[in-house]
């Protein structure tokens, strides 16, 4: 009986490494066929006269890259299901920098904060939004400014709070979150919905800073 326990047991862990193996694997070709996107994307945005549509595009192609960043992390971890929102962000942030060149963006992130890859993904999507959006309008004339980033725990631990900060010319005094007829704000909105999360603003002087808090679980 101890015999066939212990060649139960290997049989279970040979299965159990497989399983994650594949699981790896598949993280590593999602990550490559969205990076595929990703440069069609911006080839065909290169390639088109109308800017409107051209940054329709680069909009949507960072929105694609912060996915595709989930699954490479995914694919590097030990962990195939959880990591570090706060590395993530850093790896999402770094990818805007290099978009928006103009727009210095300051990343501090808390270590060890660990969360699904799903919500993840939503946490990320949110930013992308944000930093995007203060890059692109918050400061006037060249566009030359800072954006910083925050990344922590809070309350008793059980939630994480992601802000998003400029000192550029402030909002619109009828602004409301979630309710802009662009995508970015009804993706924002309906993101921190399903997470679970608030969605706070606060005006600063100069600029604004938005506040996202949610739990660590659902």
């Amino acid at each position: 009986m101890a015999i066939e326990r212990e060649r139960h047991e290997r049989n279970l862990n040979a299965a159990l490494e497989r399983h994650q193996f594949l699981i790896k694997e598949m993280n590593h070709r999602v990550k490559n066929s969205l990076a595929l996107v990703v440069s069609m994307l911006r080839l065909q945005a290169r390639e088109n006269s109308e800017p409107e549509f051209a940054q329709h595009l680069e909009d949507a192609t960072l929105r694609v890259a912060a996915i595709a960043r989930v699954h490479e992390q995914l694919y590097q971890s030990s962990d195939i299901e959880r990591f570090d929102i706060g590395r993530y962000i850093e790896a999402i942030c770094k990818d805007l920098a290099a978009s928006f060149s103009q727009c210095e963006i300051l990343v501090q992130a808390q270590p060890g904060i660990i969360i699904s890859a799903d919500r993840a993904i939503s946490s990320a999507l949110i930013v992308n939004e944000l930093v995007s959006n203060a890059a692109k309008h918050a400061y006037l004339g060249d566009g030359q400014g800072r954006v910083w980033v925050n990344v922590a725990a809070t309350g008793d631990g059980s939630l994480f709070s992601i802000s998003v900060r400029d000192e550029g010319s402030g909002l619109p005094e009828d602004f409301e979150i979630g309710k802009g007829r662009g995508m970015g704000a009804r993706m924002v909105g309906a993101l921190a919905e399903q997470l679970d999360a608030t969605l706070a603003v606060v005006p600063r002087h100069p600029g604004a800073e938005f506040i996202l808090t949610a739990p660590l679980a659902p």
